[in-house]
């Protein structure tokens, strides 16, 4: 008799916990509160930046032919740069020559922000597109421009904080946030963008990659909480199950 109660009861509180699991799991996962995302105002410290910066002694702008004189030289790379735009080839071309900085660090401050924005994304997408590439040796060389152009990295910085946000409003997919994610001097402003990003850009692959590394790796519980409350109810499954797997880890003591 005692067997069969406490059976009994065992299926009970099976059922029950199996019962709790489903319904947050469909909760997180099933979207039936998701809200559209809803473009919103950035952080206003990213045009305070670039409305403060230093112009009292402006460089020389760019020629068209530095701007859109990008075709690499040798056919060395040929076959894995034919897909570049001419803005893209030259950011590639340069850091890969190692001499030519000063070229691509006037467009970083460049006073015209569609200049900004332009050399960012190209930016962003030769970042993205040959950082694990071996073949041409881009990471080495990547590292080797950080080193180098150290004092500029807050221009750097803000200028693709400015094309994050151009693109939000444009509808445009980009791999910005991950040349943010892992560029040097990185702090809480950084944060603060992807957290934005996260919420209110519409590509859902931006917003997925945002809050991953808001919660796994920007160390600011304020921004990063709040995050994973919020995006339960985002449109994408990908950004929905992205945040359930944060839950998870956190939950767990991964993070």
């Amino acid at each position: 008799m005692n067997i069969r109660f406490t059976l009994k009861n065992l299926i009970i509180a099976t059922g029950v916990v199996a019962m709790v699991i489903v319904v947050f799991l469909v909760h997180a996962l099933a979207g039936l509160r998701a809200r559209p995302v809803v473009f919103a105002d950035p952080p206003a410290f990213v045009e305070r930046y670039a409305a403060e910066m230093d112009r009292s002694d402006p460089p020389s702008q760019p020629t068209e032919f530095e701007i859109g004189g990008g075709q690499l030289a040798t056919s060395e790379f040929a076959a894995l740069t034919a897909g570049l735009s001419n803005e893209e080839a030259f950011v590639f071309n340069v850091i890969l020559d190692g001499k030519s900085f000063p070229k691509l660090l006037r467009l970083f401050a460049h006073p015209e922000k569609a200049q900004r924005v332009t050399v960012a994304t190209a930016f962003a997408v030769v970042n993205a597109k040959f950082s694990h590439n071996e073949e041409t040796g881009f990471a080495e060389k990547r590292r080797q421009f950080w080193l180098d152009v150290e004092e500029h990295l807050p221009d750097i910085q803000n200028a693709l904080f400015e094309a994050l946000i151009a693109s939000a409003e444009e509808g445009m997919p980009n791999q910005i946030p991950y040349s943010l994610a892992w560029m040097p001097g990185q702090g809480r402003e950084t944060v603060e963008v992807l957290a934005w990003a996260a919420k209110h850009h519409p590509d859902p692959r931006v917003r997925r990659f945002s809050v991953y590394f808001v919660v796994k790796y920007g160390g600011h519980e304020d921004l990063a909480a709040p995050l994973l409350r919020s995006l339960t109810h985002d449109p994408d499954y990908r950004v929905r199950k992205e945040v359930l797997e944060r839950r998870f880890s956190r939950f767990t003591g991964k993070r």
